[in-house]
């Protein structure tokens, strides 16, 4: 056996990943690649290290006795001290995020072309922000957006970006709350005057999703565009089945490359703000640009959008002065869509709307009113309600048109909400408490009720008398995340939804307040049939419970009567048990291990007060050194996974 430096580099990984595997498997923790190499070489160098200064010139020892003692001193201090440093790496570095673990070897090459590719396009961003005076030197008078022409370059940019930076502009320009009017003025204009496509773009998109029916499927089709947007540009078309007129609607192609490039931009963007800004990570900013990216990704499956406009018309098909038009199921694909067509004109079209035999007034009211019953009872929502996206036609009916983005509530949700805009509508706050409660889901856990209900009652009076509506739906967000709950993707989306058409409605009818025109609706015709409905569905939904209660109340006083009725308490015999008994057991391990390592220490020390002649003393050494490795593999088991919980417990 010669133990030298000229180790076979396959031997030694062979050796290293031996030694890795078993002190993973001794600690009970899992470590990543670079951490265990890092850990094997500080043990393979310090357990040469130790048999050196123990035994001498190792090259020298050519006994057989002398080998076998060397190599098992090595063996047990390269155990040792790797075991020793893996407990180090583990308390100063964090644990890996289980997304990372997963991915145990490097991608150097495809972590360069992303990062590549989101330098590429913030520079692409920053040129388009210059050429449009967005930014510059010599744009300086333009640097206010306020201003018309700060407003004008702010629309250019984001119509050169492209992709979902229109898409962004789009919901702005529906904020006149928040935005000066002669910026969501200019970014009205990215609606109608984003670029559409070439006549050979949209007769190729056609030929490939139609194939052989490609030439007879529509009686004629109009090459000039109706209207463009940032996913689709829209084409009007005759079926040559029935004459009807349709909307064909084509989706520009590679727009799903852009959307993911801009979507890592917005989540790079975002992540940055997090890391700078406390009020960014309150607001959970990178939360909220991931349910837009995860929105704007479903609209790009047309398919999607014929489901979700058959689910709002099973709904909604009977409402008298709002609509929706058919969507064809058995013409559309991922790539193109065809609907019937609406003849009519956007709701920011003011001479349109001034035309009907309605008030802009009753016009919002009856647009609200959909609305709210689409979220308070159908649990189905047309979640993208901007202006463009509703049309009014010369009858002064409202259409809702584009249904690439639609929100679901599943039913408890839906009580939830319910029962929140009731606490609204009578101002109590304890019935708003537990809405939230409800809404909260599994994070109801760690609400306080009577906490919550005071945080509610705030909450009534900021919002000073006002409904359900963007502001209210705002708070009660503040007022989970305040209490450190994950506030659920639905509200979010549902509030992102309630901005917008609070925008719309504004539009339509200057000065119309959601909040407060929501409180009126709500209080004429309540959800579930108000506060008694609420009251007589819980009632029947707890009707099996209460069925058997005289039953079981008769048996408890009979047994009770006998003196046979007993009550056990057992404080350890639900989920707390497997928890004390885990502690018990990592407290009886430690402790058989400082035993084990006290009585190891002790034979070393008589080993070695033995004559070296005498075989009892080899026999005292051997046995306090295999001793004295294996209990310091339990006290070092026991702290590496005491560290490692820690760990995990600050990262979650």
């Amino acid at each position: 056996m010669n133990f030298s430096w000229d180790w076979d580099p396959i031997g030694l990984a062979v050796f290293l990943f031996i030694m890795a595997w078993i002190t993973g498997r001794v600690l009970g923790v899992k470590r990543g690649f670079w951490r265990a190499l890092v850990a094997g070489l500080i043990g393979f160098a310090a357990g040469w290290i130790l048999v050196e200064v123990q035994f001498g010139d190792i090259a020298d020892i050519n006994d057989p006795d002398d080998l076998l003692k060397l190599g098992f001193g090595f063996l047990g201090y390269v155990l040792l001290v790797t075991m020793l440093a893996t407990i180090v790496i583990e308390a100063i570095l964090r644990p890996r995020s289980d997304r990372r673990r997963r991915r145990r070897l490097p991608r150097p090459f495809r972590w360069i072309s992303q990062k590549f590719a989101l330098v590429r396009r913030l520079w692409q961003i920053g040129n388009a922000a210059r050429r449009n005076g967005l930014v510059g030197r010599r744009y300086a008078s333009k640097a206010a957006l306020s201003s018309p022409e700060g407003a004008r370059a702010l629309r250019l940019t984001l119509e050169e970006c492209g992709g979902m930076f229109v898409k962004f502009g789009q919901i702005a320009a529906g904020r006149d709350d928040l935005l000066p009017p002669a910026m969501t003025h200019e970014l009205g204009e990215l609606r109608t005057s984003v670029a559409p496509l070439s006549t050979e773009d949209v007769h190729m998109v056609l030929r490939t999703e139609l194939g052989d029916s490609y030439g007879t499927t529509f009686a004629s089709f109009d090459d000039t565009p109706l209207a463009a947007a940032s996913i689709g540009v829209t084409h009007r078309a005759v079926l040559a089945d029935n004459g009807k007129d349709v909307i064909v609607k084509i989706q520009r192609p590679h727009i799903d490359d852009a959307v993911h490039r801009d979507s890592r931009v917005l989540m790079w963007g975002a992540r940055q703000l997090e890391r700078g800004s406390e009020s960014a990570r309150s607001l959970g900013i990178v939360d909220l640009c991931q349910e837009l990216v995860n929105s704007v990704t479903e609209e790009l499956d047309f398919t999607r959008e014929a489901a979700n406009n058959k689910a709002l018309r099973r709904h909604r098909d009977d409402v008298e002065g709002v609509d929706f038009p058919r969507v064809f199921p058995h013409l559309t694909t991922r790539r193109m869509l065809v609907m019937q067509e609406v003849v009519g004109e956007p709701v920011s079209d003011r001479t349109a709307v001034d035309e009907v035999p309605f008030s802009r007034h009753e016009l919002a009211d009856r647009l609200l009113k959909s609305f709210l019953d689409q979220v308070l009872q159908d649990g189905v929502y047309h979640a993208d309600p901007h202006p463009g996206n509703i049309l009014i036609d010369a009858d002064g009916t409202l259409w809702f048109i584009d249904y690439g983005a639609v929100g679901h509530l599943d039913p408890i949700t839906i009580e939830a909400l319910q029962q929140m805009a009731i606490g609204f509508t009578i101002r109590d706050p304890g019935m708003l408490a537990r809405a939230v409660r409800r809404m909260a889901g599994g994070g109801a856990e760690t609400l306080d009720i009577p906490s919550l209900e005071f945080d509610m009652g705030q909450v009534l009076a900021q919002i000073d008398g006002a409904g359900f509506g963007p502001a209210a739906i705002a708070e009660v967000v503040h007022v989970l995340r305040r209490h450190n709950v994950k506030v659920p993707t639905a509200l979010t989306v549902l509030g992102r939804s309630a901005v917008t058409m609070e925008g719309t409605l504004r539009v339509i009818s200057p000065g119309y307040s959601m909040a407060n025109e929501a409180q009126r609706l709500v209080s004429a015709d309540p959800p579930a049939g108000g506060a008694r409905g609420m009251a007589k569905h819980e009632l029947l939904r707890a009707l099996p419970a209460l069925r058997p209660m005289p039953q079981l109340t008769e048996d408890i006083a009979l047994q009770l009567r006998s003196g046979r009725l007993g009550i056990q308490i057992d404080r350890f015999a639900g989920s707390d048990r497997p928890v004390v008994d885990a502690w018990l057991d990592r407290v009886l391990w430690a402790g058989i291990g400082m035993v084990g390592l006290v009585g190891s220490s002790l034979l070393l020390i008589a080993g070695a007060l033995t004559p070296v002649d005498e075989l009892s003393g080899t026999y005292l050494r051997v046995i306090g050194f295999v001793g004295l490795i294996a209990s310091s593999a339990m006290q070092m088991r026991t702290v590496a996974r005491v560290l490692q919980r820690r760990n995990t417990d600050d990262v979650g």
